[in-house]
């Protein structure tokens, strides 16, 4: 009984009050037979769940099993709508299902069950409407999607409980959102409407909402009066200052240019109204100059130099302002080519916008001379000089290609911003469209700093061919010096993995040495000539072969393995929180960066606390293997994610979030505007290095708590917190949290950080005392900077005072020779074993024999030869030969003992 009075509450079919139970007005007329049982039914769900707050998400569950249902060709089993919620909702699930959703939604009319499974119901239109009625969170967000972020209504407090409310949502938060909830309800809906017993509970907006759309609802009558044409439907959603601006026109024509100009994205109009029609075309603002950096880039960049004039990269740290080196050089290239084309291309919408302004800004470039293909656009260069394109539209169908041919003129210059981006098999297409000049931009063109090295990859080659050389180059360090970036401070904070996470790594560490000496055995001629990284090296091998490779899937598996659990490790939880605590208490602003979703998910919502998910009953568990480590540290994890969860509730802590995994796109243009706004988010959790062209306001501090040990990602990372521009002169400050004794230490051996960039570097531990995960940040200390010397690989050693079986210091990778059993040289191919009869070879592989019976001769990138016996590496002597001999096939050898024989 107790039980069915709870489910009746919940469902807003009877309410308690003070201990009371009584029924609502609603229920009066329905028990009087003056509304349908669904009526009843949606009005007690409407007052239970929104109005009364008891169960807000409720709302989104119906909304979204009624979407994939209606839009399904064919009826749904359970099963089938819980697949759909996952596929296109990400929609995860616990023992509850989907909580019978789709049974209330046919008691409703929303739905109607049939032997083959769910469809449409009788009232399915109707309640398409209702739900977006009465889902106050959405009603909201749509809210700030027709007045933007920075709108006044609702203050910034309500703002702020929205946002939280968002974010743990999304994370997965279970229990406490509703108190987030609760605050934006009271402030968007009328009290009235929320207390009143009425028999059809209506959400009626607070006056300071209603005031707002009263006015834009007047504006649109007045518009729809002085311009008969245009109807109802074309008005909604726009702006305030927009309807303004089209009630201010002189004409229809001039009205509708007005709307068209106010759709997502950029137009003709935007950039019209950034032309200054004093100046002349084609020159800078009066108060305007270039930095001397940019003025030496320009000089160089038309200059022969390393590369042909008018080719090359230029690498420029971020915030530098590579774009308006960028634009110079194009304004006197173009001078310099009457009849050439420019064409721009950029990785994103955000870049192409940008180009695209800052081309009027900075040039006053006429409008007939510039277009843009992406976005829903596309001009061609037979109808201007300038053409900013995504890399999308400009391969898709080769349209750039096609557009250069319709201009006629071998003159073309090729912008690459951003060029590291464009080394794929597809986009790489992009370089090799006919140009006369190329600008590669970036602040990490290449895999590697330094552009000497012999460890460029094939992409790195790639790029260096098409655009030419690096022609100038500008430094985090030379930014610094010039006044052109903030200082700063690198921490690198060093923690021990809990005993069960070192225990589970050196596993993983043990199978893939084992993969290692396995993969080095089979493949090792192979793998010497190849280029690339060791991993490329191995994909490689996978797909050009035609038998499985199980040594190199188990070292993909193990690594990849090793390098999550590292990424998951639970400290990086205490040490983050920590930080940002000190951050916030310092009034500092704040950018945490990690490498997935999931990683930032775990900032937010506590794993304690996500058995059940907000929306239709989810999650389920794939967090299993935490999970796991939760219960054997449980009291010290529920601490650290109570005073997370406790500092994400606080009232000085207001952060937004940025990733490519919102369900609707605006979060993260919302996120960028409230973080610059000073007075509103003090955090943002980010997924990577944010995207190249995102203006990303500066921070005082960044963390990057997992981090992909990537040096470009680094270099960006870096990037993204300097303070440029006006404030060059605040300092900055980067956190960087690796685990000890692990490989993440590698990236302290890949690069000089302190040669190649500058700035201050210091090294602080993570000392948790007694207990496993809580602890205190200790340091600086340069005794703390990580020994990666265990990770370097042994330099080649002088041979000249070495004889054959001297014992040996030197490398001990490189391609492989096997000598059998009666000491004959050979490697394995394709069509079974190739017997070696090079005489240096030979005589080496006699003296393998004869010291230990047969085994492996390692020729190693110096090409000294060596075998390993079990005292260590022996010497055996330098290959001269360049190929190989091999034993010619017989083909008078019978192939089988029956042809011996007949």
């Amino acid at each position: 009984m107790q039980r069915a009075l709870s489910t009746f509450i919940r469902l807003g079919i009877v309410r308690e009050v003070d201990g009371k139970i009584s029924i609502w007005k609603f229920a009066d007329e329905f028990a009087n037979g003056e509304i349908e049982y669904a009526e009843f039914l949606w009005r007690g769900i409407k007052q239970s769940w929104v109005l009364a707050g008891n169960f807000p998400e409720g709302i989104e569950g119906l909304r979204r099993v009624h979407y994939v249902v209606i839009h399904a060709e064919e009826p749904l089993s359970s099963t089938e709508i819980r697949d759909q919620l996952t596929a296109q909702f990400d929609y995860e699930y616990n023992d509850a299902g989907i909580r019978g959703y789709p049974e209330l939604l046919v008691q409703l009319g929303a739905l109607r069950q049939t032997d083959d499974g769910y469809v449409t119901g009788p009232r399915s239109s109707t309640f398409e409407n209702r739900w977006r009625r009465a889902d106050v969170f959405f009603r909201l967000e749509r809210w700030f999607h027709h007045r933007g972020p920075s709108v006044d209504v609702p203050r910034d407090t309500i703002k702020k409980a929205l946002v939280k409310y968002y974010m743990y949502r999304e994370s997965g938060g279970w229990g406490r959102h509703r108190q987030l909830y609760n605050r934006f309800l009271e402030d968007y809906v009328r009290e009235t409407s929320r207390k009143s017993d009425v028999a059809n509970p209506q959400i009626h907006l607070s006056e300071s909402y209603q005031k707002d759309e009263d006015i834009r609802g007047e504006l649109r009558e007045r518009i729809k009066e002085k311009f008969p044409g245009i109807g109802g439907q074309e008005l909604g959603g726009l702006y305030e200052d927009t309807l303004r601006d089209i009630l201010a026109a002189e004409t229809e024509a001039e009205a509708r240019e007005i709307r068209a100009a106010a759709s997502p994205g950029i137009s003709r109009r935007d950039l019209q109204s950034r032309v200054d029609t004093v100046r002349d075309h084609y020159t800078p603002p009066p108060d305007f100059s270039l930095f001397d950096w940019q003025r030496e880039a320009i000089d160089d960049w038309f200059s022969d130099g390393d590369s042909a004039p008018e080719r090359g990269i230029a690498q420029v740290v971020t915030g530098a302002g590579k774009t308006v080196m960028a634009l110079g050089a194009i304004n006197e290239w173009l001078q310099k080519h009457p009849d050439g084309v420019v064409t721009v291309v950029v990785p994103t919408k955000v870049l192409m916008h940008q180009w695209l302004r800052e081309f009027v800004d900075k040039l006053n470039a006429p409008l007939s001379d510039i277009g843009w293909a992406g976005d829903g656009h596309k001009d061609s260069h037979e109808d201007c000089r300038i053409l900013v394109s995504i890399v999308n539209s400009a391969v898709k169908d080769d349209y750039l290609e096609t557009s250069l041919r319709d201009a006629n003129t071998d003159d073309h210059l090729l912008v690459a911003d951003e060029c590291h981006r464009y080394t794929g098999d597809v986009h790489s297409r992009v370089l090799e469209y006919p140009n006369s000049a190329t600008l590669g931009l970036s602040a990490t063109p290449l895999s590697t700093i330094n552009p000497e090295s012999d460890d460029l990859t094939e992409d790195d080659e790639r790029l260096l061919d098409a655009l030419g050389s690096l022609f100038y180059r500008l430094s985090y360090e030379e930014g610094i010096d010039r006044g052109l970036i903030s200082e700063f401070t690198i921490n690198y904070v060093g923690f021990e993995l809990t005993p069960a996470e070192r225990h589970t790594y050196d596993q993983f560490s043990k199978k893939v040495s084992s993969a290692v000496q396995d993969i080095e055995a089979r493949h090792s001629h192979r793998l010497a000539e190849l280029q690339g990284s060791y991993p490329q090296k191995l994909q490689t091998i996978m797909e050009s072969s035609n038998s499985a490779t199980p040594a190199i899937s188990d070292f993909f598996e193990y690594t990849t393995r090793r390098r999550e659990l590292i990424a998951e490790a639970v400290s990086r939880q205490a040490i983050t929180h920590r930080l940002l605590e000190s951050a916030i208490e310092a009034d500092k602003k704040s950018i945490v960066f990690q490498e997935r979703i999931e990683q930032l998910e775990q900032m937010i919502a506590p794993y304690d606390q996500r058995d059940e998910k907000t929306q239709t009953g989810k999650y389920g568990s794939k967090e299993q293997g935490r999970a796991n480590l939760y219960h054997q540290y449980e009291t010290e994890l529920e601490e650290v994610n109570r005073d997370l969860e406790n500092l994400f509730f606080s009232g000085s802590y207001a952060p937004v979030m940025y990733h490519s995994g919102h369900r609707n796109d605006e979060w993260n243009d919302w996120a960028i505007e409230w973080f610059r706004d000073d007075g509103f988010a003090n955090v943002m959790l980010s997924v990577q290095a944010l995207k190249e062209g995102v203006d990303v306001p500066s921070a005082d501090v960044g963390i990057i708590r997992v981090s992909s040990g990537n040096v470009r990602e680094r270099i960006q990372t870096l990037g993204r917190i300097l303070r440029t521009g006006n404030e060059p002169d605040e300092p900055s400050t980067l956190y960087v949290l690796y685990a000890r004794d692990t490989v993440d230490e590698r990236i302290f051996e890949e690069v000089d950080w302190k040669a190649e960039i500058g700035g201050t570097h210091q090294y602080y531990r993570w000392e948790t005392g007694e207990e496993v995960i809580k602890g205190d940040l200790v340091g600086p200390d340069p005794e703390f900077e990580p020994d990666v010397s265990s990770y370097q690989p042994p330099e080649i050693p002088d041979i000249s005072e070495l004889e054959r079986g001297d014992p040996y210091e030197g490398p001990r990778r490189g391609r492989t020779i096997s000598v059998n059993a009666e000491g004959r040289p050979f490697q394995d191919s394709a069509d079974g074993r190739k017997f070696i009869t090079t005489p240096e070879v030979e005589a080496v592989a006699e003296y393998v024999y004869r010291l230990r019976g047969g085994g492996r001769i390692i020729v190693n990138e110096a090409d000294h030869m060596i075998t390993v016996t079990e005292e260590g590496p022996v010497f055996l002597g330098v290959l001269e030969a360049d190929s190989f001999e091999y034993e010619e096939d017989d083909d008078d050898v019978p192939e089988s003992f029956e042809e011996f024989i007949s």
